[in-house]
């Protein structure tokens, strides 16, 4: 086997597989990625069983071969050469050794049996439908933050996606928060109901990020793929039920006022500085036109602040984690945020105006 390949085609990719490779894996093959050099140039792919990428890259390829080696190590090594430089790669010993070669640099890999590493075969299902990236992307950066950390509550440990009449949906929550935001989606496909993993959502964020044009998601019973550009991303499905995330959702049939977006983040921003570490907690008071921010925090101090808001209601004062009210502000883009509250302990209900589409609720503290 030999073949060139540039930095600048093949490091990205090798850098994604670093992700999804098992470093602490008891198999070693699954701390390896697999390098098909092929006669439509490199494959590249990496599993830890649960998720999977394969990814094609421009290579000048004179001999076809197939090895695997650790991507760790490889990524480093393609990682710290020069910009602009061009790997010559080929077999030593009867395919015991990769060799690499940049310039004056050689590296000598030891390989792994590549019978040993898992078959990834692409999806083949009925549902299946395209989005734009920038639409999906922007559909889990409004949801992706409250997924629960805690795998113990494995059915929160993902981003719920299904289909409403001609929406795709997404929520999540981590029992404190819950995220709801949605997308146009014209498929005739029915999405019941699926979750999809932290791990995966992660993942496929920073893909669509570097990605234009479409994404194209197909669900099986267990498993979701994703494809778009040169590459393709598989994972299985988290299996659980998801919560009925419509019956926490405040009415909004209440008091509510409107604050500016930016204000309202400088005003929390500044406060939370006295805040405990670990609670996060601050008290907010809506008065006439006014919201005040207050904490007192008995081993630091306290901090007040104040901005406008637009509120002819009754007087009303609660308890937050200061990060969630954050999350959510910093996530949305427009320029007002309406807050709909009810008694102190009583959750409330963050819209952006100028995006209905999308709802967040936040659970009070006792403070």
């Amino acid at each position: 086997m030999r073949a060139k390949v540039t930095k600048k085609d093949i490091l990205p990719a090798v850098m994604r597989t670093v992700s999804i490779a098992d470093k602490k894996s008891v198999v070693p093959i699954l701390s390896h990625v697999l390098m098909d050099f092929n006669a439509e140039g490199l494959t590249v792919k990496a599993t830890d069983l649960d998720h999977s990428i394969v990814e094609k890259v421009p290579a000048l390829v004179d001999t076809y071969g197939v090895v695997a080696v650790p991507a760790g190590t490889l990524c480093d090594i393609l990682r710290k050469a020069p910009d602009g430089a061009t790997f010559e790669f080929s077999l030593l010993d009867k395919g015991e050794k990769l060799r690499v070669v940049a310039g004056r640099s050689k590296f000598e890999l030891s390989t792994l049996n590549t019978d040993d590493f898992p078959r990834i075969d692409s999806l083949e299902s009925t549902c299946r439908f395209n989005l734009k990236t920038a639409d999906f992307s922007r559909l889990i950066a409004r949801t992706k933050f409250s997924i629960s950390p805690e795998e113990s509550r494995h059915s929160l440990n993902g981003i719920f996606l299904h289909k409403e009449d001609d929406m795709l949906k997404a929520a999540s929550t981590d029992g404190h928060r819950l995220s709801v935001s949605a997308i146009s989606l014209k498929a005739k496909e029915s999405i019941q109901g699926v979750i999809i993993s932290r791990k995966t959502v992660l993942e496929i964020k920073k893909l669509l990020d570097v990605t234009e044009g479409e994404v194209v998601i197909t669900f099986t019973a267990n498993q979701v793929q994703f494809e778009m550009g040169n590459v393709e991303f598989i994972s299985k499905l988290v299996d659980g039920n998801f919560p009925d995330y419509k019956r926490v959702i405040p009415s909004m049939d209440v008091n509510s006022f409107t604050v500016k977006r930016s204000d309202f983040i400088e005003v929390v921003d500044r406060v939370a500085v006295i805040s405990d570490d670990k609670g996060r907690a601050i008290k907010l008071e809506a008065n006439k036109n006014s919201l005040s921010c207050y904490v007192a925090n008995s081993r630091v101090g306290s901090g007040k602040d104040e901005v406008d808001i637009v509120y002819d209601g009754d007087d009303w004062v609660a308890g937050f984690n200061s990060s969630y009210l954050l999350d959510v502000a910093q996530t949305l883009e427009g320029e007002q945020l309406r807050i709909y509250i009810k008694e102190s302990l009583s959750p409330i209900l963050i819209v952006d105006e100028s995006e209905p589409e999308s709802l967040y609720v936040v659970m009070p503290m006792r403070i």
